[in-house]
């Protein structure tokens, strides 16, 4: 197969060519030619309209903004199919998660304990908040959370270790109480 015929299947050679170089006007019109295909490949892999959209929209930000480092413009339609693929992946997952959330509300009213650990987490900074939740709750690696920051791994480790010094302060008392098992955060990492 050609070159031609391999970009055919998102865009054109010349489109992503464009794009590549930093045209703004280019890069618009990329993302406006790879939607229907994003949105198709979303739909096929998650069967469901809702969540092929969102995974579809954030294959599009992730090709806006990496379509400048992409340095061979003949892998483009692996590179978006591994985007549209891993987003629809993150999609199904959130999905998950927030159907477990409610499910859990539904069913109780949040122990003491509970507020307490949303109440300290609520105490961080955005940054130390962010990376005690994807890797207590959403069980993500460091580097994991360091690619989807923007940031250096090293930095990740640091937020985490202020961030388990802060709540360690201010969960003092329930080491004894429970191991805090439910909530992600055990008894070791605080």
């Amino acid at each position: 197969m050609t070159q031609e015929a391999l970009l055919s299947a998102f865009a054109s050679a010349e489109q992503v060519e464009a794009a590549r170089r930093g045209d703004r006007a280019a890069i618009d019109a990329l993302v406006e030619a790879v939607w229907p295909g994003c949105y198709r490949v979303a739909f096929c892999v998650l069967g469901e309209a809702a969540l092929a959209e969102d995974a579809a929209q954030e294959a599009c930000i992730a090709l806006y903004r990496g379509i400048t480092s992409l340095r061979d413009p003949g892998a483009f339609n692996a590179w978006l199919y591994r985007i549209v693929v891993r987003e629809s992946a993150r999609a199904r997952r959130r999905r998950a998660r927030a159907e477990a959330v409610a499910e859990a509300a539904a069913s109780s009213e949040p122990s003491g304990v509970d507020l307490d650990i949303q109440r300290a987490l609520a105490s961080l900074s955005p940054a130390l908040r962010e990376v005690t939740v994807l890797y207590y709750f959403e069980d993500l690696a460091s580097r994991e959370i360091a690619a989807i920051l923007g940031v250096p791994d090293g930095t990740v480790r640091v937020r985490l270790m202020m961030a388990r010094r802060k709540l360690r302060a201010t969960l003092t008392g329930y080491r004894e109480l429970c191991a805090l098992d439910d909530t992600g955060i055990s008894d070791y990492a605080i």
